[in-house]
């Protein structure tokens, strides 16, 4: 699980970082937000990936609330009209199926 969670990390920091880029035409605060979220999954993951203990789960935790936080941008730029409804849609699932993985691998992994 973990391997495969770090793979698909990678591959939704790459596609938020298009989405901010097509925001940051019309809101720089937004995008910047989104980029700094969706890194801060992956890096506080891999954090928790190789951590222990009580600082695995604390690492695991931190990236499910940057992904929650990344959610609610993708949202936010839907909802002011930055990006299609769709495309919103997707991505929310993708990061939700993240978070999904990251509580797995911090409360039963």
């Amino acid at each position: 699980m973990g391997l495969r969670v770090v793979d698909e990390i990678v591959e939704m920091v790459g596609r938020v970082h298009g989405y901010a880029r097509t925001v940051g035409r019309r809101d720089a605060d937004l995008a910047k937000q989104m980029r700094r979220s969706s890194a801060s999954v992956g890096l506080n993951a891999a954090e928790g990936l190789c951590g222990r203990n009580g600082n695995r789960t604390l690492r695991l935790e931190s990236a499910m609330c940057s992904g929650r936080e990344t959610i609610m941008a993708l949202r936010i730029a839907g909802a002011a009209g930055y990006l299609e409804r769709d495309v919103v849609t997707d991505e929310v699932k993708h990061v939700d199926r993240i978070v999904g993985g990251l509580y797995k691998l911090a409360y039963r992994g």
